[in-house]
């Protein structure tokens, strides 16, 4: 498992919370005796979730950040395997040592951090209503993925691919099995960077939109060329890790 300095780990990171992270900011209801909401706590969290099998990569990840202070919880009745960071110490130590020198590049991911850091540093802890904390604004630049160096954007690639794809096999014409790639998320544009980072030849199609769900985008690696890109890419940075470094191996 290479992943034995901070520059790599960083980058490779955050690519990995563009795909498996979830910046929390709920409201929980304060009721009365009568039954009435009276108004609501601001509940924040920062967490990634994976299939349990996948653990040890959370334990690298709160190895890293022994500062932060992160916990691991356990489901084996879901297969999953949580690690939450919940004080306000340890996300406020995040958007200090992490997200203010590294940043997100999925436009939803940003969204939700930014509304979460800026209720962090204002102490938001309470509203009164509903609209009022609908009534929060965050101005978000659409991440530019011409900003970054290349050697971050290397390392983040990995990481998003680490969470998001999917190394399967198909039936050939002649009826062999054959290698594919696959790569779906709801942010066209990381899907875009992927195809033009490594140069492939496949286009990213937008799949049909499902009742209640967000747009999502696909690519299909299938191409011996594009394929031993590909496998280059991925050779060369060496940081892929847990069940889909196993997946690639095959």
């Amino acid at each position: 498992m290479k992943m034995n300095n901070n520059p790599q780990f960083f980058p490779w990171l955050l690519g990995f919370l563009d795909a498996e992270g979830s910046f929390i900011t709920n409201l929980v209801p304060r009721i009365n005796k009568q039954n009435l909401v009276t108004s609501y706590r601001i509940l924040y969290r920062i967490q990634i979730g994976l299939n349990i099998k996948d653990k040890a990569i959370l334990e690298l990840i709160s190895s890293k950040l022994p500062l932060a202070r992160g916990k691991i919880y356990n489901y084996p009745e879901k297969e999953e395997s949580c690690l939450c960071f919940t004080s306000f110490e340890s996300m406020n130590y995040l958007i200090d040592n992490v997200f203010s020198k590294y940043p997100l590049m999925t436009e939803y991911q940003l969204n939700r951090y930014e509304k979460l850091r800026q209720g962090l540093q204002s102490k938001m802890v309470r509203v009164d209503s509903i609209e009022e904390f609908n009534a929060i604004k965050t101005d978000i630049v659409t991440p530019n993925f011409n900003t970054s160096s290349s050697f971050f954007l290397d390392q983040w690639l990995v990481g998003f691919l680490n969470g998001e794809v999917c190394f399967t096999q198909f039936n050939g014409k002649a009826g062999n099995l054959k290698p594919k790639v696959s790569l779906e998320h709801t942010d066209e544009q990381a899907l875009i960077f992927f195809k033009s980072h490594l140069n492939l030849g496949p286009q990213v199609s937008q799949l049909k939109q499902r009742a209640n769900r967000k747009i999502t985008y696909r690519i299909d690696v299938t191409s011996v060329h594009d394929l031993s890109k590909i496998c280059s890419f991925l050779d060369k940075t060496d940081t892929l890790l847990g069940n889909k470094k196993d997946q690639y191996n095959v």
